[in-house]
């Protein structure tokens, strides 16, 4: 039962399905296909005018929580032409939803099946909602939770993005402008808000003290996205 339901709700985040058009800058941005907003005004479209951050991040990601006071940060400095939207697309199930009652016949019959895919997607709902509450004003902005998977189907898995904080930013007009990890969208949204970008001043380079030749930004590997239910 518990392998059945586990099936039914994840799908293998290492390959494309051959409808699924590969997403990257200059590409039109897929539509939003949220369907419970946790914080702030639902959005349905994108308005032309302005600038938006899509971050897919999740509770137990270390490093998405760090992106929350810039995220904020962002918003408070740009009310007008950006709009910061933060997509919890890969919540983990708590084990104990997900383990079967025991049958050993002496017991009465639970009210609901603890394995049952809408009372997990519940109860990871009730903790999105839980630690958006906890933030309070440090989370000012925009939060979404992808209930069915799509989200994730549609934006992450179409632009092969393994990691998060995961940001896009889509530029005015509904085009992408950017994709990448949220640690590195200063400048890009700079750009993309058409404000001048400071530079920093040059350094003389120091002493070489080794270290690992290609590191990337840390980041969390998500839980890979939901499959619709048949």
């Amino acid at each position: 039962m518990q392998i059945a339901v586990l099936l039914s709700l994840l799908i293998s985040f290492n390959a494309l399905h051959e409808d699924v058009v590969l997403l990257k800058a200059n590409a039109n941005a897929p539509a939003l296909t949220i369907e419970t907003w946790v914080k702030g005004d639902e959005v349905k479209t994108f308005d032309s005018e302005k600038v938006y951050v899509i971050e897919f991040w999740a509770t137990w990601c270390a490093p998405c929580l760090k992106s929350i006071p810039e995220l904020t940060k962002m918003q408070l400095e740009n009310p007008t032409d950006l709009v910061v939207i933060g997509v919890a697309a890969s919540e983990r199930p708590d084990q104990k939803s997900i383990a079967a009652p025991p049958a050993d016949g002496a017991t009465a019959a639970p009210a609901a099946d603890p394995a049952d895919p809408k009372e997990i997607e519940s109860k990871m709902l009730a903790k999105v909602r839980e630690f958006v509450t906890k933030q309070g004003d440090n989370m000012n902005y925009r939060v979404a939770f992808d209930m069915d998977g799509s989200m994730s189907r549609e934006w992450m898995l179409a632009a092969k993005q393994r990691s998060i904080p995961c940001v896009f930013i889509i530029g005015k007009g509904g085009k992408i402008a950017w994709i990448g990890p949220a640690q590195k969208m200063a400048a890009p949204l700079a750009k993309a808000l058409g404000k001048e970008i400071a530079k920093s001043k040059k350094k003389s380079p120091g002493p070489t003290t080794g270290g690992i030749k290609g590191a990337t930004a840390s980041g969390e590997k998500p839980a890979p996205p939901k499959q619709a239910a048949e």
